[in-house]
């Protein structure tokens, strides 16, 4: 894919489990070589969205709970193909 994303799968949060009684669950998007990343709340299973940057849409992803897809929009709108990433990092919190 040219960049090197990495992506963590967040899992926990005492405080706002505390404050929500739920069990929060982001994907942390992190583009290596870079400062640019993306949190993402993980709202149902499978989910898909866009990661933007600077107000344009730059990726797009798909998660069904175990594996992520990417692809990255061109600067003529259109997609690249899909790619599986590799692996995906699980970081619990508390």
């Amino acid at each position: 894919m040219g960049e090197n994303l990495n992506v963590i799968l967040q899992q926990g949060g005492i405080r706002e489990f505390e404050r929500t009684g739920v069990y929060p669950e982001y994907l942390f998007f992190n583009l290596l070589g870079t400062k640019q990343s993306w949190r993402i709340r993980i709202k149902q299973k499978p989910q898909q969205g866009v990661l933007k940057s600077k107000g344009a849409a730059a990726y797009e992803y798909s998660f069904d709970g175990h594996f992520c897809q990417i692809r990255k929009v061109n600067s003529d709108g259109s997609f690249s193909v899909w790619m599986e990433l590799e692996s995906i990092s699980i970081e619990m919190r508390d």
